[in-house]
């Protein structure tokens, strides 16, 4: 009986310290969800701009050279993940509805899509990233140390068009 009163104890502080590592841990940590992905080269990438209105400029790109570019560039960046919860006003408000959303493909897998959208042009710090490759870590990030560099990302996929 002693036992099993010292495993319920054992147990419920496993379940607090799981909590508190997935709600408060986790979020303090840089973690780039991309750099798990860096053995694939993209076969297709995509970048939008959609304005107000619905309008869209659109670029792709099929060479591998300019998408290893590419994807080395997001792979690279410094990212802190987001809590939904606690950085509503910071994902949800913006002053312009103009905003980037861009896209890997690699492969032709069944899942085999990154899509990295909602860079608002107001707050390039701010990006939700999102797959259907099984375990990939979606949510919102946030660039630490720099801005989305769409400039970079446009000299790329216009030098080879």
């Amino acid at each position: 009986m002693k036992r099993l009163k010292y495993l319920f104890y054992v147990l419920i502080l496993f379940l607090l310290l799981l909590n508190f590592y997935q709600n408060y841990i986790f979020y303090r940590i840089p973690y780039n969800p991309l750099a798990e992905l860096s053995t694939d080269i993209p076969t297709k990438f995509y970048l939008n701009l959609n304005g107000p209105n619905g309008v869209t400029l659109s670029k792709s790109s099929y060479n591998l050279d300019d998408n290893a570019l590419i994807f080395g560039y997001f792979e690279k960046l410094n990212l802190m993940p987001l809590k939904e919860k606690r950085h509503r006003d910071e994902i949800y408000k913006h002053d312009t509805e103009s905003y980037y959303s861009c896209g890997f493909r690699f492969g032709d897998l069944k899942y085999s899509f990154v899509y990295i959208t909602e860079v608002y042009l107001d707050d390039l710090t701010v990006l939700s990233i999102r797959s259907d490759i099984p375990k990939f870590k979606n949510g919102y990030y946030k660039i630490i140390d720099s801005k989305f560099d769409y400039e970079y990302i446009n000299s790329i996929l216009d030098s080879f068009q």
